[in-house]
C-alpha cells in the first residue's frame, strides 16, 4: 500500500509538472528526456525516489546536450523533489553538478536555465532549496572561474539569509508617527513580515488575502500575532493610502533608509514577500504565502492540542 501511494503521488507530481512545462517551456522545441531506469531490486520506495533523484542526468551528455533537453530535464526533474528530503535533494543537486561540469559551457547552462526555472519568483517549479543546493555545488566546481561563479556567489549569499530556523535580521524602520523602531522592539508571540511596494497590484492582492486569512485575523485580534506591513517602494503619499487601505490593527513601517532592499537584508527581488517568526524572531516561514501561514498555524494549534496537560 505503501509503495501505491508513492507511485500515485509521482503520477499526480509528474503531471503536474507537465502541466507547468506547458506554462513555462518554450513552443518552439519539443524534445523526451531520456529517463534513467530504476533497478528492479531497489524495492523501498524512499530507496528509489533516492537512486531516481542521484540518477537523474546518467543519460545527458552535458558537451552536447540542447538546451532545450537541458530545460526539459530541469522540468521534469522537479517533479520529484517532493519525494526527495532535504539530504537527497542536496545530494541529487551535487550529482546535477558533477555531471555538467564536464562541459563549462554545459555546466553554464545549465545554471543559466535553474535560475529560470527553479529561482525565478514568477516560475510554477519555484524550489529555493533546490536552487540553493546547485549552487552550493556549483560553486565549488573547477570548471568555473572567479567571473563564472560571481553572480551566483551573490545569489547564495542572500539565499542564505533569513532561512527556516535562523534569525531573522533586524533592519531599523519608521513608524507612522515618524518615530524610529527595530524589527526586534516588536513585542509578539508570532510575527508575520509584510514587504511590499505601496502602488503594486500583487501587494494589494496580498494584502487582501491576508484581510481573508480567517485564523490569522482571531490570533491577531486576540494579541496571539502581530502583522508588520513593511513598505519598501513607493512614495509617502502611496504609503499613506495602503495603510487607509489596510486594517487599523497592523503595523504600519516604512523603510525610510532603504536599507532593506539596496543591502539585500531579505530576498526581495519581487514584492510581496512574506516571512512567518517567532517571538524570538526566528524564521517559521520564508517568502511564504497567506494561505500556507493559515496551514501552519492549524498545525502548531492541533500539535499542541494533542499534548496532554501535565498534572
Amino acid at each position: 500500500m505503501k509503495r501505491l501511494f508513492v507511485l500515485l503521488t509521482f503520477i499526480i507530481l509528474f503531471s503536474q509538472a507537465l502541466m507547468a512545462q506547458e506554462q513555462t517551456a518554450p513552443a518552439a522545441e519539443k524534445v523526451t528526456f531520456p529517463m534513467v531506469t530504476v533497478p528492479d531490486e531497489i524495492t523501498d520506495p524512499q530507496a528509489r525516489a533516492k537512486y531516481l533523484g542521484e540518477h537523474f542526468w546518467d543519460n545527458v551528455d552535458f558537451a552536447t546536450a540542447s538546451e532545450a533537453l537541458v530545460e526539459q530535464g530541469l522540468i521534469d526533474m522537479a517533479s520529484i523533489f517532493p519525494l526527495l528530503n532535504s539530504e537527497t535533494l542536496i545530494s541529487s543537486m551535487t550529482a546535477l553538478v558533477k555531471k555538467a561540469e564536464t562541459s563549462k559551457e554545459g555546466l553554464l547552462m545549465m545554471l543559466s536555465l535553474a535560475d529560470k526555472y527553479l529561482y525565478g519568483t514568477a516560475s510554477p517549479l519555484y524550489n529555493e532549496a533546490a536552487y540553493r543546493g546547485l549552487l552550493q555545488s556549483a560553486l565549488i566546481s573547477k570548471a568555473l572561474n572567479k567571473a563564472d561563479k560571481e553572480p551566483y556567489q551573490k545569489q547564495l549569499v542572500i539565499l542564505e539569509m533569513n532561512n527556516e530556523g535562523s534569525a531573522a535580521v533586524d533592519f531599523d524602520m519608521q513608524l507612522v508617527d515618524g518615530s524610529k523602531a527595530k524589527l526586534s522592539d516588536i513585542e509578539a508571540p508570532v510575527s508575520i513580515l509584510f514587504f511590499y511596494a505601496a502602488d503594486n497590484l500583487d501587494c494589494k492582492l496580498q494584502r487582501f488575502r491576508l484581510t481573508q486569512a480567517r485564523l490569522v485575523n482571531y490570533l491577531q485580534r486576540a494579541g496571539g500575532i502581530k502583522i508588520v506591513a513593511v513598505c519598501v517602494e513607493g512614495d509617502k503619499a502611496a504609503w499613506e493610502k495602503f495603510r487607509a487601505d489596510s486594517p487599523k490593527e497592523w503595523l504600519h513601517v516604512f523603510d525610510a533608509s532603504g536599507k532593506i532592499k539596496s543591502e539585500n537584508l531579505y530576498d526581495l527581488r519581487t514584492l510581496p514577500r512574506l516571512y512567518l517568526l517567532d517571538e524570538q524572531k526566528t524564521v517559521l516561514l520564508k517568502n511564504t504565502k497567506a494561505d500556507d501561514i493559515e496551514q501552519y498555524l492549524v498545525q502548531i494549534i492541533q500539535a499542541s492540542d494533542s499534548v496532554p496537560a501535565s498534572e
